[in-house]
């Protein structure tokens, strides 16, 4: 069981690792389009910001409900 727990533990870390890139990547795209007016960009950016956050603060969640309701099965 402790394999299983530590699988899903760095499957969750990788997806929040992957949100937070979403985040950085948005803001780059954002700072791109405010910097040259193009609202294509700004919208595009701000959206991935959103998502990547979401993405990571729901698999930080996720993670760690699995987690604990795996801890709480006995044999």
């Amino acid at each position: 069981m402790e394999l299983v727990t530590r699988l899903i533990g760095i499957t969750g870390s990788v997806l929040v690792v992957i949100g937070l890139a979403g985040v950085l990547f948005g803001y780059q795209k954002w700072s791109e389009g405010n910097k040259n007016d193009d609202p294509n960009k700004i919208d595009s950016g701000l959206k991935g910001m959103i998502n990547g956050g979401v993405m990571a603060a729901i698999s930080t969640g996720v993670t760690a409900t699995i987690v604990a309701t795996l801890n709480t099965i006995s044999f």
